[in-house]
């Protein structure tokens, strides 16, 4: 997670650095201002991803329960992001890696909603008694 904050505090660094510009303030927060290209699909991504429906303690469920899509989710493509914007890369390379961010980051909010929805529909095992005797079937 702390992953995407520092891409987001680097794309309101850079673009507020452009020559002659600065971001400006809006009712919602920053909006950055035209120019670089990554920043606008960096932002637009981050829009993506930032949405209000975003399950609660998703990344720390992933964390204990899915540990390779949390390290790529937090680490890997925020590292190749990142890779790929200080390079330069051709556009096409870098929406691509945005791309599956914003499909692996919606892909974990449907695992995380199904689980959270099962969660609720599973009886907590204090409320199972496994096959035991019921008390007042004893008494028959």
């Amino acid at each position: 997670m702390a992953r995407y904050l520092e891409i987001a505090r680097r794309v309101v660094a850079e673009r507020s650095s452009l020559p002659g510009e600065r971001p400006r303030v809006t009712a919602v927060g920053f909006e950055l201002p035209v120019g670089d290209p990554y920043a606008e699909r960096m932002h637009a991504a981050l829009v993506d991803i930032n949405l209000p429906d975003y399950p609660a303690g998703m990344i720390r469920w992933l964390e204990s329960v899915h540990q390779h899509l949390y390290a790529e989710l937090t680490s890997h493509l925020p590292d190749e992001i990142h890779r790929l914007w200080t390079e330069r890369a051709p556009l096409e390379q870098f929406e691509a890696v945005l791309a599956r961010l914003t499909s692996l980051h919606r892909e974990c909010c449907d695992l995380c909603r199904a689980a959270q929805m099962e969660s609720r529909s599973v009886p907590k095992t204090s409320q199972l008694n496994f096959g035991a005797r019921q008390e007042n079937e004893g008494s028959r």
